[in-house]
């Protein structure tokens, strides 16, 4: 199973998926992709979530989500726990509830993270 299929896999129960992406940080590097568009209509997800999620020297904690809300959607920005590089950026309709969207991203991340073969992407 490649990586675009262990995406969609995952972010089935997302409430309202328009498009998402799975990159590797801090690189910014797209690694996977689900929904309507193609890799290039998905970079703006991949550059926003390396800008989200970018460590700073001087904060004592880093973020782990990003919530962005618009009039017409909604960005979720997470970075995996089990492995900080993989970064999982969704855009999604306001229509669904933000808890429903938020935790079927958790979920959606913890299945990646579980499934991916980490070896081959230099995670360790």
């Amino acid at each position: 199973m490649n990586l675009d299929e262990c995406l969609a896999r995952a972010c089935e129960q997302v409430p309202g998926l328009h498009q998402g992406a799975l990159a590797l940080l801090p690189e910014g590097l797209l690694i996977g992709g689900v929904g309507a568009g193609s890799s290039f209509e998905r970079e703006p997800l991949v550059r926003s979530a390396a800008r989200a999620l970018q460590r700073s020297a001087h904060t004592a904690a880093a973020f782990v989500e990003h919530v962005f809300v618009s009039r017409h959607e909604l960005v979720v920005i997470a970075r995996g726990k089990r492995y900080p590089r993989l970064a999982l950026a969704l855009a999604c309709s306001t229509e669904p509830n933000l808890a429903f969207v938020m935790t079927a991203s958790r979920a959606a991340l913890r299945e990646l993270e579980a499934t991916i073969d980490v070896r081959g992407l230099e995670l360790t």
